[in-house]
């Protein structure tokens, strides 16, 4: 289970420190974005939904369910994380 306190305090300080390099170089972003966000994203998704994840970068699939089902999970940047509860259950085939 994560330490959603924890998470919650480092990503804060994580985006504040983006501000404070904005405002250093106002020329240059330092948006995070990628491995980072993507990673973020795997973690809280596998956590929420009981997912066992996979090794970074698995080819095809990031995470499987407990009855076997390969799970692609993909994330972007925005204003708010947001994503349904794990009472939904998906499956697109």
């Amino acid at each position: 289970m994560i330490d959603q306190d924890k998470l919650r305090a480092l990503v804060k300080q994580l985006y504040t420190t983006v501000n404070e390099l904005e405002a250093m170089f106002p020329d240059r972003h330092f948006t995070p974005d990628g491995h980072m966000v993507g990673s973020l994203g795997e973690c809280l998704v596998a956590d929420a939904y009981n997912l066992d994840l996979k090794t970074a970068s698995n080819k095809g699939y990031d995470a499987v369910t407990e009855s076997g089902l390969e799970v692609e999970i993909k994330a972007t940047q925005s204003n708010s994380v947001a994503f349904p509860g794990a009472a939904a259950a998906y499956d697109y085939h």
